[in-house]
């Protein structure tokens, strides 16, 4: 009740006195009284607490809606429990968006919210329940935080839609600028950037709902699996391992654990997790596929072929399944046309599917062959053309390009793998073959030294790092490299080490009997056989290096250089 002061009482009571005065006087011949008039006094204003306009939900206790629009697990329950006895209609669909919250994003936890019943219609249950039929509601009206978030819970009801993502981000950006620490929004922006094909921003969304959630189920597998989708293997198995003790037996970070140890070649972690999957999906065709794939990648072709039959008798048609039938007849059964043909029945049965295409440009880029009739560089464009950043597209491109000695491709797309945040071993033995390919000898010993340093045991790294220093015209070291290793080298190696010996030879004799020594190390070595192709032909013994020569194009049939050479000597010896 507002109270008039004291002062201000007296002055009105003095006005309405002049008043009937005036009136009397007007009617009568009463004689003109001059009353004196009190000056009022200064009125001091009455202080009116102004209440925040929080539109439907204008609840004193301000912290309820704070909480809410923080919508972590924690947040909601702090929430619901201060709405104890819901009486109005605010309070009724204010707990009827915390039970939908609690199951539609956080079905992990254990959801205690009641809702209420006798709710009129409104604008927030209407958006969840258009989001549970896979609508996106644009009829909310976008008034506050709430009709502008709750129709975004379509991303995790629907899979199919995609006509509302650009609506969707610019309410979610919207409602994270009113909240900037609303869980909610964040783990609903990193859905709707991961479905967009977006990783780097769905991961630093789903980081920053992670950070304070830390024991929540849907943040952590949704940053591990994001985390996994970009290559970054280290911070997913640590994420998902910590989870796994978390909730143990969780079939979701189980799989996602095997796919991880799958990729980081830890066979032996891979095949124990992949068992624990199937002990519980036994009839799980997925995983035991994967089980054929950790036996192809261990180099058990009889056990991994086993495997294949029996999924064979159910499904000879699935994506996985004839990837995996076409490794093994590339790999073990060395029949690149047939391999090439059951790639080619997966692209017709999934034309548009990017793991189908990678796969066909791997094979290409192995075999040398066209698969559909396009080059591995070519399948890689394609990935490329709708995914810039696809680090396997980028890996394919280069390799094909230095098949081609397209040095300044390879280069450029070997810099752009190098630049990332995780850079594989196999990536910076490419880039280094680019750098010498491309004349880029000094960063190339920049960093094969590097790699030197840290990969002693890696033939792989040995080669390079003799290549290298041959390239920079270290002849005295690279035959003091080749003197220590060769006593302990592997027949590869000691082939290539025969082989680059033979470069360094001074006469005739020497170099013929390093190459042939590399040559019984590896009868296969198209360097060694190639050298003495070239050897034979500059002595003018056109039938001895047709010989060799012969050799190289039955391991090289796609060369065309190598090819063009053997016309041109059988031209000559015609």
């Amino acid at each position: 009740m507002f109270i008039v002061p004291r002062s201000d009482f007296h002055f009105r009571l003095q006005s309405l006195f002049l008043l009937l005065l005036g009136v009397f006087v007007s009617c009568g011949s009463t004689p003109t009284v001059e009353v004196p008039i009190e000056e009022p006094t200064v009125v001091t204003p009455l202080f009116v607490p102004e209440i925040e306009n929080q539109g439907f939900f204008a609840f004193s206790d301000k912290s309820i809606m704070k909480d809410m629009e923080i919508g972590s697990p924690a947040a909601i329950r702090r929430a619901a429990a201060k709405v104890r006895n819901p009486s109005t209609q605010p309070e009724k669909v204010i707990l009827a968006v915390a039970s939908s919250l609690m199951t539609i994003v956080w079905p992990s936890e254990q959801n205690s919210i009641a809702i209420p019943s006798d709710i009129a219609a409104n604008a927030y249950t209407g958006a969840i329940e258009s989001a549970k039929m896979g609508i996106y509601d644009v009829n909310t009206g976008n008034t506050d935080f709430f009709t502008m978030v709750l129709p975004s819970l379509v991303l995790l009801t629907s899979y199919n839609q995609t006509d509302y993502y650009n609506q969707s981000l610019a309410t979610l950006l919207e409602a994270l600028e009113m909240r900037p620490d609303s869980v909610l929004v964040q783990y609903l922006l990193g859905t709707l950037y991961q479905k967009m094909g977006d990783l780097n921003s769905s991961a630093q969304m789903f980081e920053k709902a992670a950070e304070t959630t830390e024991h929540c189920f849907e943040t952590n597998y949704a940053l591990a699996q994001v985390l996994f989708s970009k290559g970054e293997y280290v911070r997913s198995q640590e994420i998902a391992s910590r989870m796994l003790q978390a909730f143990p037996g969780n079939l979701k970070f189980l799989k996602l654990l095997s796919q991880i140890a799958t990729k980081t070649g830890n066979y032996t972690l891979a095949e124990s997790y992949i068992n624990q999957v199937l002990q519980q999906e036994p009839e799980n065709s997925q995983f035991l596929l994967l089980r054929v794939e950790v036996l192809l990648d261990q180099g058990n072709y009889v056990k991994a072929v086993s495997f294949l039959d029996i999924y064979a008798r159910v499904d000879k048609s699935s994506k996985s399944y004839l990837l995996l039938r076409s490794r093994i007849q590339n790999e073990w059964n060395k029949n690149p046309v047939a391999a090439a043909a059951t790639v080619e029945q997966a692209l017709e049965l999934y034309p548009n599917d990017s793991e189908v295409i990678l796969a066909a440009a791997q094979l290409a880029a192995v075999t040398g062959n066209t698969v559909q009739g396009k080059t591995a560089g070519e399948l890689a464009d394609e990935i490329l053309g709708r995914e810039p950043d696809n680090d396997t597209a980028i890996f394919i491109r280069a390799k094909d390009a230095l098949t081609r000695k397209d040095w300044d491709t390879a280069y450029s797309n070997t810099s752009r793998l190098m630049a990332k945040d995780t850079v594989s071993l196999v990536q910076k033995l490419l880039h280094i073959q680019a750098c010498l390919g491309a004349n880029q000898v000094k960063e190339a010993q920049t960093e094969v030294n590097l790699l030197y340093q840290q990969h002693k045991d890696s033939d792989d790294v040995k080669e390079l790092y003799i290549r290298v220093q041959a390239a920079a015209g270290n002849k005295g070291e690279v035959r003091s490299l080749i003197a220590s290793m060769l006593p302990s080298a592997s027949s590869l190696l000691k082939s290539f080490l025969y082989y680059q010996r033979s470069l360094l030879a001074t006469n005739d004799t020497d170099k013929l009997a390093d190459l042939r020594q590399s040559l019984t190390a590896n009868p296969r070595n198209t360097e060694a056989l190639f050298e003495l192709y070239e050897y034979y032909f500059d002595r003018k013994d056109y039938r001895k290096a047709q010989y060799y020569l012969k050799q190289v194009v039955s391991l090289n049939t796609n060369d065309e250089q190598i090819l063009r050479l053997n016309a041109e000597l059988d031209a000559l010896l015609k």
